[in-house]
């Protein structure tokens, strides 16, 4: 990581500290206001749930969040580059595979030669033939 990059990442880090700043200070001033008015049912928890829950996804885009990783292993970079290689040593595969199988494979051809029937002669067929014959 240069400079640069640093620099953009803490500005990143600055604006979700920020965020979380401004989350619990509204937060807070909803449940306050739930409880002011009376309480019933708990209404601020649609916003605390909703609002959480994009801080979480951009807590973890900061990688703010490592422990994430164990549980899906295929968000990180280091995957990202195992499954790059492995499936460029899989599209090597089959065309290796195509050319040696071609290598081996042999043609036989065979021919066939045509088998003629003999007709089955009726008795009137037999007798006709014996007549055409005298």
């Amino acid at each position: 990581m240069n400079e640069h990059q640093a620099r953009l990442h803490v500005k990143k880090l600055r604006r979700f500290y920020t965020d979380i700043l401004i989350y619990t200070v509204v937060n807070l001033g909803l449940v306050l206001i739930w409880a002011i008015s009376g309480g019933g049912t708990f209404w601020p928890i649609w916003v605390i749930v909703g609002w959480g829950i994009g801080l979480g996804v951009h807590a973890f885009s900061l990688g703010l969040l490592p422990q994430i990783d164990v549980m899906v292993p295929f968000l990180t970079t280091e995957w990202e580059e195992q499954e790059v290689r492995r499936l460029m040593k899989e599209e090597k595969k089959p065309k290796e595979e195509k050319k040696s199988k071609a290598a081996e494979t042999k043609i036989e051809v065979i021919s066939i030669k045509p088998v003629m029937k003999k007709k089955k002669t009726t008795s009137s067929q037999k007798k006709m033939s014996d007549k055409t014959k005298s």
